[in-house]
């Protein structure tokens, strides 16, 4: 009996079982849940042209300074605790520009790069290569490399190394929430202009447009959003249209990018120390922060992914934050830099020599000047050369009597440029000259206002001459002579340079490729301070060699240097970046210097 119910029960069951899988399969199946719409907002932010300024305190003046990268990290650390998606991104030239990053480059090069190590602390995601990475050799710069977690780019860096440090990638991908973000790098491709061919050897810089061309289409099909990071300013007014003459006709090429390559959704750009809070160019949101980390930009994006599951830019603007004295300065990154920083002011305010009077290189660019005689002397003396040619970096720079430390050097000298001593014909030098004199205002001016030369226009010593202002450009030398008597065109003779000028810098091609007859293996500065500590007597008159004539354009031009620095400009800070002259704890004005 009990078999035949168990057998009734299993019946029943597969019958009930049957029934149900049935009614499964004859329900209607619910419709496939549509994609919906989605938003995600990325933060992206960029520092440019920091130059080894990490602590906010002007090494050279000896004093507290609003800029920095410990202050951009306190704002970068704000924006990461209330924004879910940030990128940090830097638009190069890190490693040269500060007293810290010549002292731990060139006389403690053991220790770690402390401006590598304060942005590793930071979490930058990437940065593009500077022209002034370049400055200490490949040497320094790829051991910068190594020690960075971050990816170095340089799309248009055509490069013969293909790993390791001597390696850097044109682009990367990084997935943020769900969006696919391209970071391309390019460099400014002039480099080969202001640098010695050891300095950038394996490597070709290739037009930024043009390699943006070939490599951005085949990213945008990787990508939902494509972010330059360029090394390379504008070459215009952005408000006016007007085109700004440049020497080097590729160097700033941000504008022509925008125009030529519209898939860039979000350029940073940097190299000019301009700030431009926010630019559209032929729909490509542009944005530069300041230099020496005096502010950090922000270019916020929204990006809607719609019911076929691509990503697209539905808003984007941008803006500047600036670095001002209510931020504070980060703790860790201070903590980082702490003991760079107190062996760097122990270096600065080593003393090497005493001053009778005091010193000012006010004048110094438009006519002779003691502070520039000290540093043709040198010039001449380590160079073993029969003529110097040399400028005032910065006409601001002051030398109180006194003491004189490593830190009034720096001050007369800010650049890390080497000596070279090459052999030249009187043409050339005065081919030289001529150069340095365009830079020059005519005389009388036709519009009434007195242009003063930059840094470009060098003085030469160990030759006497004059600088006629009524004259035209390109025949404003007279009376050239060497040992007394007319300097003959075909007479050679053993000039003193820099590396810069060597190279053709400011545009004094007659320098490129000249026999070099003498190179030192020290800066032009640390020679300064070898020729001090020697003994030598600083000179506090000049010797006055050249003069610039008509006398009343002289006069002229020496009561306009000698009046107080003007108002910051846009005009006067294109391809420009404040490098501050300095005595310790005195305040001085803001003023700018060409970048280069």
């Amino acid at each position: 009996m009990a078999s035949r119910k168990q057998r009734i029960w299993k019946i029943s069951a597969a019958l009930a079982l049957l029934v149900f899988c049935a009614a499964l399969v004859a329900a209607p199946r619910p419709a496939a849940r549509a994609a919906t719409p989605q938003t995600v907002r990325l933060t992206l932010l960029s520092t440019t042209d920091i130059h080894g300024h990490i602590e906010p305190f002007d090494d050279a003046m000896g004093r507290y300074a609003d800029r920095g990268l410990a202050k951009i990290a306190t704002l970068v650390r704000r924006i990461r605790a209330t924004r879910r998606h940030v990128i940090l991104v830097d638009c190069g030239d890190l490693l040269e520009g500060s007293a810290e990053d010549y002292y731990f480059a060139r006389r403690d090069p053991s220790k770690p790069n402390p401006m590598i190590e304060a942005m590793d602390a930071l979490d930058y995601d990437a940065v593009a290569v500077g022209n002034h990475e370049f400055n200490f050799g490949l040497k320094t710069l790829w051991k910068a490399h190594r020690e960075a977690n971050f990816p170095w780019l340089a799309a248009n860096l055509k490069q013969q190394y293909t790993s390791g440090p001597g390696y850097f990638p044109p682009y990367i991908i990084k997935r943020v929430a769900g969006v696919r973000v391209a970071i391309v790098g390019f460099v400014t491709p002039a480099v080969p202009h202001w640098e010695i061919p050891a300095h950038y050897r394996g490597y070709q810089f290739e037009p930024i447009v043009q390699t943006a061309e070939r490599v951005i289409p085949p990213v945008r099909g990787k990508a939902d959003l494509i972010v330059a990071i360029v090394h390379s300013g504008l070459d215009r007014d952005p408000k006016t249209g007007r085109i700004f003459k440049e020497t080097y006709p590729d160097e700033n090429v941000a504008w022509e990018l925008a125009e030529h390559v519209p898939q860039i959704d979000v350029m940073f750009y940097g190299h000019t120390h301009l700030r431009m809070p926010q630019l559209f160019v032929n729909g490509v949101l542009m944005a530069q922060a300041k230099n020496w980390g005096e502010s950090l930009a922000e270019a916020d994006v929204v990006m809607k992914r719609n019911a076929n599951g691509r990503w697209t830019v539905a808003e984007k603007h941008s803006h500047l934050i600036p670095v001002t004295p209510s931020v504070p300065a980060d703790r860790e990154i201070e903590r980082i830099d702490a003991p760079y920083h107190a062996e760097l002011e122990r270096y600065l305010n080593t003393r090497i020599a005493t001053l009778s009077k005091p010193l000012s290189g006010k004048t110094g660019r438009v006519a002779d000047n003691a502070m520039v005689d000290l540093i043709q002397r040198v010039q001449v003396t380590y160079g073993h050369a029969q003529v110097s040619l040399a400028t005032m970096f910065e006409p601001w720079t002051k030398w109180p009597a006194g003491p004189v430390t490593i830190r009034e050097v720096f001050a007369l000298y800010p650049y890390d440029n080497w000596l070279y001593t090459v052999e030249m014909t009187g043409a050339q030098l005065k081919e030289a000259l001529e150069r340095a004199a365009r830079f020059f205002p005519s005389w009388p001016s036709p519009t009434g206002e007195l242009r003063l030369p930059n840094y470009n226009a060098d003085s030469a010593e160990g030759v006497t001459y004059r600088v006629n202002l009524t004259k035209p450009i390109g025949d404003r030398i007279e009376d050239l002579r060497f040992d007394g008597k007319p300097l003959r065109p075909g007479q050679k003779l053993r000039v003193a340079v820099n590396n810069y000028r060597y190279a053709g810098g400011g545009g004094y091609k007659v320098l490129q490729g000249l026999p070099v007859v003498y190179r030192s293996r020290r800066e032009i500065r640390t020679l300064i301070v070898d020729y001090l500590r020697a003994g030598h007597p600083i000179p506090t008159e000049p010797d006055e060699n050249w003069q610039v004539v008509p006398a009343e354009a002289r006069r002229a031009l020496i009561q306009q240097a000698e009046l107080p620095a003007r108002p910051f400009s846009a005009r006067r800070a294109r391809r420009a970046g404040p490098r501050r002259g300095f005595r310790a704890g005195r305040p001085l004005p803001r003023r700018v210097a060409n970048e280069r």
